[in-house]
């Protein structure tokens, strides 16, 4: 018996070591070479997990979703929060769930049904290019996405151009994810995007970041940049 608790915490712990250092390195080494992708949906049973069922609520208090609101849920995968977030939308509201795998998005519809859902609204379509008009959305939340989308910055581009200039972009990321980025890298990422932080919550192992789009418009950052680049050639 001894013997045989001995080779199980051997082997729980290679798997831990695989899935928390081997794996991060590798994401990171795909996303250096522009090949992030996302969960696969034949493994989506790894995103929808009692872990994440039992934050889902505190993650989505603080994404701060209000009755009325036109909600983006990018990357939904297999819909662990569409539901809740659109309950929170209310009727008078909408989510818009778009995700690069027609599969999943089979999946986020059949909760929608099976919940009774009128507000729900979903497109199979890339972050790169969103099939949303510009200034479309008040609020748009990411949960461990960012970094299985093969060219973030287009994305936040993109998720720029569809928010509203008063609209919320949330980013909320987990350490068990191997494409986990820490908070730092995010709000560098996210700011050099045109967005500046609202709020930060949580903390290492869960965080949810809010961002406001920036006071200094797109055209006014290139303006300053087209500037600086003179003067450094001068």
């Amino acid at each position: 018996m001894h013997r045989f608790l001995t080779i199980l915490i051997a082997i729980l712990l290679g798997l831990a070591f695989f899935w928390l250092v081997v794996m991060k390195v590798v994401s990171r080494i795909a996303a250096s070479l522009g090949a992030s992708a996302p969960c696969p949906a034949a493994v989506g049973w790894l995103v929808d997990n009692p872990i994440r069922r039992n934050y889902m609520h505190s993650l989505l208090d603080r994404v701060g979703i209000r009755p009325g609101e036109r909600v983006l849920e990018l990357g939904p995968g297999p819909g662990v929060f569409t539901v809740a977030a659109a309950k929170r939308a209310g009727p008078q509201g909408r989510l818009v769930a778009v995700d690069i795998q027609t599969r999943m998005i089979e999946q986020v519809e059949l909760r929608a049904r099976q919940a009774g859902l009128t507000n729900v609204e979903t497109h199979v379509a890339s972050a790169h290019s969103l099939p949303l008009p510009a200034a479309s959305v008040d609020r748009a939340f990411l949960v461990t996405v960012l970094g299985e989308i093969p060219n973030p910055d287009r994305a936040l581009a993109e998720l720029h151009r569809v928010l509203t200039p008063d609209g919320v972009l949330s980013v909320s990321e987990e350490f068990l994810d191997p494409d986990y980025p820490t908070a730092a890298e995010t709000i560098r990422r996210v700011e050099a995007a045109g967005f500046r932080l609202a709020e930060r919550h949580g903390n290492f192992w869960l965080y949810t970041l809010n961002f406001r789009q920036s006071v200094e418009s797109a055209d006014e950052r290139a303006f300053h940049a087209a500037g600086d680049n003179f003067a450094a050639v001068a």
